[in-house]
Formats: C-alpha cells, structure tokens, sequence
C-alpha cells in the first residue's frame, strides 16, 4: 500500500493585516479622484476581518496588524459628532478588532491626526510613544513575532504639519514651502504642478526625523548581529514603484537607503495610504508591499489579508480586493 505524501510543513507563524478601514458615521462619499469611499461599512468589513481571523484552523494567526487610518478624519465632522465623538467612532473600530483575541498591533496615519492629537492616537491605538525634543511624541516601536524575526515599526508622521508643534512642525512646513509651490498658496495638500517623486510634497504626508532613523539603524545592526529576519511596517509606502508617488514620505529616500543596506536582514515593508494593492522588488531584494484600503471595497466586499510565513518565503493570502502574493525571502535572510 502506498503510504501518503508528507504533509507541507506548517507556518513559523502567521498574522491578519487590516490597512485603511476609514470608519466614521457619515453617509457615503468619494475620493477627491472620485473613488466611491464606504465609510459605514468599514466597520462591519472590519468585524469580519476579524471573524475570519479568529476562525482560521491549522495554525491559528498568532496577532494582527493595522496599518493606520483606523477611521476617517470626518470622524471629527459636525455630522459625524452630533453623532457620537471622533474617540467613540475609534473605540468602535478597536472593539471590531478585538473580537479577534489575540493582540493588534498599530501604526497611525494622516486620518488618526486630523481627527485626534498623538496622546490619544498612544492611548487608544496602544501605539508606544516616544517623547522626543520639544515634549513631541513620535510612535516607533519593535515587536518578536517569533524566535528570530523582528518587526520594526515606523512612524513616517514623525515630521509633519498635522499636530506638530516646535522644530518638527517647522521642519515639515519649510521642506513643503521649499519644494511645493502651492503650499504658500494655501492649497497644502496639492500637487499641481509637480511631477514624478516630487508630488509627494502634499501636507497629508510626513517624514522620519534623525531621532527615529538613528533608532531604526541601530534596531537594524543589532538584528543583523543576531541574524534575525525584519519586516519594517509604517502607514506611508518606502518603494515609489509600489505606490502612487504622491503617497510617499517626505524623505522615502532615507527608509530606502536603510531598507537595501540591510538587506540581508530586511525581508519586507508593509504599508497602506495609498488605497490599493501595490508591490514593488528593491534593487537589493526587498520586498514593498502596499495593501488594499478597507473603505474603498463595496459594502459586502471584505478586504483584509491573512499572512503566513515560513522559512523560505512569505504568503499573503488576499481577501476582497487586497492582491494575494508569495514572497521569496532572500537565502542571505534565511536562518
């Protein structure tokens, strides 16, 4: 009798991924591209995201990701807060969340900082912070998922107009005057007129300061030394061939150049913001992917992403309208 086949060996670990859910109680509307955006049914989108999540048989996820934009800014409109306040739209997407038992983990984007100020942002979306020059909080932070992997996650609003007070807000304000002409106008997040890496100069995005990029370094020399496997994670997109420029971060450059000098250590970046599935292969091997807004799919349309990886690569299981990929990791990554 023939014996039967070895069954494939099972995951390290695996994780849920969630980017964009935009909830807040107003009706429907669109993009300024005219997009159709959902922004009630996020919410049900995301309870059952995390419904499936908690389903999934073999090898349970062991957590899951967020990768910002948690609700919309008009979470913090007058129709939305005659409702209920920008923190009870939030609480209500955290509590969508954790049907799922196992822990979220967060980064913030631009719509968290139109509708809330960063202690909040810490409280609330349990995003350690830290305090740096001029009493600034800046969310960068490092989880082990599992013996030998690290994950980094970056705060691409570090620098920026949107809540920023002192050095940083006067950094971000003279990068945007300096490199965007509508700026000085008044039309802050425009890029009319802009072409290529440049549109990025819109005041929806942020930048990385020196502080969190000498950190970021030193997490990176300090998993290379102990041969471990990173996945850098951050709302804004680090590839410009994975997204739409305009998504990107005032100085993406920096994260690229950290990104490829690891690379033997960086195995990928995960990202939102940009609304769509995007990917992107670094010149030195990495891989950027981009996922797929929650607020953008059609009511009944879930989208959502299931993560497992192994010692050779990385699935991305796509749900909705979030692309599906398999990642090969780099033999210089592996173990």
């Amino acid at each position: 009798m023939n014996s039967a086949p070895p069954l494939p060996p099972p995951p390290i670990f695996s994780f849920g991924v969630i980017a964009d859910i935009q909830y807040a109680p107003v009706p429907d509307g669109s993009s300024f591209s005219g997009v159709p955006r959902y922004y009630r049914s996020a919410l049900d989108s995301t309870l059952s995201a995390a419904s499936s999540w908690k389903s999934i048989r073999p090898n349970p996820l062991s957590f899951a990701i967020n990768l910002g934009d948690t609700i919309d800014g008009l979470a913090a409109s007058p129709s939305a807060t005659q409702h209920q306040p920008a923190l009870a739209s939030l609480s209500e997407v955290m509590s969508a969340l954790a049907t799922f038992p196992n822990p979220t983990y967060s980064v913030y984007g631009n719509h968290e900082l139109y509708a809330l100020n960063r202690s909040e942002i810490k409280t609330h979306l349990k995003i350690p912070m830290q305090v740096e020059a001029d009493n600034q909080m800046v969310g960068y932070y490092t989880i082990r998922p599992a013996l030998g992997w690290k994950f980094v996650f970056v705060d691409t609003y570090d620098e920026c107009v949107m809540g920023r007070t002192g050095s940083k807000l006067a950094k971000a304000e003279f990068l945007l005057s300096s490199n965007n002409p509508n700026f000085d106008r008044g039309d802050i997040n425009s890029p009319e007129g802009l072409e290529g890496t440049d549109r990025r100069w819109v005041a929806f995005n942020g930048g990385v300061g020196s502080t969190q990029l000498d950190w970021i370094e030193s997490e990176l020399i300090a998993s290379r030394s102990a041969s471990e496997r990173v996945v850098m994670l951050a709302h804004q997109p680090f590839h410009p061939d994975s997204s739409n420029p305009m998504c990107l971060p005032h100085n993406y450059e920096a994260l690229l150049n950290l990104t490829d000098s690891f690379s033997s250590t960086v195995v990928a970046t995960f990202s939102g913001h940009t609304h769509s599935s995007g990917y992107a292969l670094g010149s030195a091997g990495v891989h950027h992917v981009v996922f797929d807004a929650v607020l953008e799919s059609e009511p009944g349309v879930d989208t959502y992403s299931v993560v497992r990886v192994y010692d050779d690569r990385m699935v991305i299981e796509g749900f909705g309208d979030q692309r599906s990929y398999e990642l090969e990791i780099n033999s210089t990554c592996r173990r």
